[in-house]
């Protein structure tokens, strides 16, 4: 240890900032394993709650490969409205509107429009991996129900999205991301996400029940997946974007 003091140019405290953010990282690794989406037929809904009480709800189908995710968007009244297709683990994002018969390519902004007028933006159901996109760092710890997390502050490493920062509570045990906060480009707080229930296949958790809360809308969206099939095989050809208008 003196030798190392001795050593010009050689910082024991840049060292200890090296060791934090190497762990930091190593806890968006885990959290990004958590969020991952299980392989097979997802099924679920979204509720849409107004400040007035009414509700809007949202079908949403999911089929899931390794690093490609297809869902259909449907309500009751007017059928299926939307598929979206996320590629490259949720990096490229294609919309097709099944009313109008329209395809859109989701870039910079665009992926931060809102799903069927709810509280999720496509870049929310991407599931783009977070230690790929965000650089972290360790902040505190916190309480959440009770729970210990450790808190952290992600900053985007690419810039021009409407997320200036998140504030990512997780859990010690398991890892799993209990809140998140969402800050626009002047680092206020508009949306708020909870993790409220999770289910076990095997030796995966992943979560089943999302609340996501807009701050200045005081509009919140529930989001449940209450359907996994896991044993399926798809055709390779419906995570071609080119393929949206056909029937999966």
């Amino acid at each position: 240890m003196a030798f190392l003091v001795l050593l010009p140019g050689i910082s024991l405290n840049a060292q200890g900032d090296r060791k934090v953010e190497l762990t930091a990282q190593e806890i968006l690794a885990r959290v990004d394993r958590v969020l991952d989406y299980p392989k097979g037929l997802l099924r679920g809904k979204m509720v849409h709650i107004l400040p007035n009480g009414r509700t809007n709800a949202v079908n949403l189908t999911g089929f899931i490969s390794d690093a490609d995710y297809l869902f259909t968007f449907s309500t009751d009244d007017r059928g299926d409205q939307i598929k979206v297709l996320f590629n490259f683990r949720g990096e490229d994002i294609w919309v097709y509107n099944i009313l109008s018969v329209k395809l859109f390519h989701k870039l910079g902004v665009d992926r931060y429009d809102s799903v069927l007028s709810t509280n999720f933006f496509y870049i929310d159901f991407s599931n783009a991996d977070l230690q790929s996109n965000f650089t972290g760092k360790i902040t505190g710890d916190a309480l959440i129900n009770g729970l210990e997390c450790y808190r952290l502050t992600l900053l985007p490493i690419f810039k021009g999205g409407n997320y200036g920062m998140l504030t990512l509570y997780v859990h010690k045990k398991d890892y799993i991301p209990l809140k998140i906060d969402y800050h626009d480009n002047d680092m206020v707080i508009f949306k708020t996400l909870s993790i409220s229930q999770t289910m076990e296949k095997g030796k995966k958790k992943f979560p089943i029940r999302y609340e996501m809360l807009d701050v200045r809308k005081g509009t919140i969206t529930i989001l449940n997946y209450h359907t996994l099939e896991e044993n399926v095989s798809f055709d390779k050809k419906i995570f071609m974007h080119q393929s949206l208008g056909t029937k999966p």
